[in-house]
């Protein structure tokens, strides 16, 4: 049986009651860039009951200034054990040979990386296709980098092309439960309003048109290949009811940066503090009990 569950955050939908936990791990295997990255290291300390994180040390390793949503799923909104195995590096796109970034390990060379470590299900991650689930979290920088110098109608189809192949490398080795996160509106970030706009408008256009192609593909990764529990979650609509609101979150406004990562909806001025993603993995939690874990 096939499944999509495709949660428009903020749209008034009923949640699902929380599945009672279970007595058996979730594994849990992250790809993507610095909104993802906790600094994982495969070949480190590996993820156990007493530290699901394996390594480095909770809260660290991100672009958050404390935990980000990776951690808060594996550590805090969960219904059952989650062990973290976070291959995400920051500053990554989806594919080099497509949208070349200052950082070497893509997605593609991430998900070269699970294959390596991880597709055998060696003794210190015996995952099965009922308590795997892999996520992804791409395209910020693919956007970043090529809005302004390519065609949004010629190169986010290659880009898609090649996401939906690294998702079925993944379901190639057993993977049936998937998450895939669309993109938030760094239109709004201050790196990127900041620029006028102008600017600001063309990277909207082209930040829809890959969103809008994501779901596409999604759809035909679901229909290409039977038996998957996918849920696509859409960070753009939760981020912008956040930053349409910001007090109602606790933050002063929408636009301030403060490195506390509790004040300001922004960390920095392209990536948001630990108290957003608190709040989006609080969401995205209801979103995902079709998965099991949480």
């Amino acid at each position: 049986m096939k499944h999509l569950i495709s949660m428009i955050a903020g749209a008034g939908l009923a949640a699902a009651a929380p599945l009672q936990a279970r007595a058996t791990d979730s594994y849990f295997f992250t790809f993507g860039n610095s909104y993802t990255q906790t600094g994982f290291d495969v070949g480190g300390t590996q993820p156990t009951a007493g530290n699901p994180m394996g390594n480095p040390a909770l809260g660290t390793g991100t672009t958050s200034g404390g935990v980000n949503w990776v951690g808060y799923l594996t550590t805090v909104n969960n219904a059952s054990r989650v062990l973290s195995y976070n291959l995400a590096v920051g500053g990554a796109s989806l594919d080099n040979s497509l949208v070349s970034t200052n950082t070497k390990e893509d997605m593609v060379t991430q998900v070269a990386s699970f294959e390596t470590a991880y597709s055998q299900k060696p003794d210190t991650a015996p995952w099965t296709s009922d308590n795997a689930v892999f996520g992804f979290w791409i395209g910020i920088n693919d956007i970043g980098w090529a809005w302004s110098s390519n065609d949004a109608s010629v190169l986010i189809p290659k880009i898609m092309a090649q996401y939906k192949d690294q998702a079925e490398k993944l379901y190639a080795n057993g993977g049936r439960k998937f998450v895939f996160l669309n993109v938030p509106p760094t239109s709004r970030s201050p790196q990127i309003a900041n620029q006028g706009a102008t600017v600001a408008a063309g990277h909207a256009k082209w930040l829809a048109a890959f969103n809008a192609a994501l779901k596409t593909m999604v759809n035909e990764f679901i229909a290409d290949n039977s038996g998957t529990t996918t849920v696509l979650y859409d960070s753009f609509a939760f981020m912008n009811k956040v930053l349409d609101a910001p007090t109602t979150y606790g933050f002063t406004d929408a636009n301030c940066i403060n490195d506390d990562g509790a004040t300001c909806v922004w960390w920095n001025d392209y990536h948001p503090g630990y108290a957003y993603h608190k709040l989006q993995a609080a969401d995205m939690k209801e979103h995902m009990h079709s998965l099991g874990a949480w």
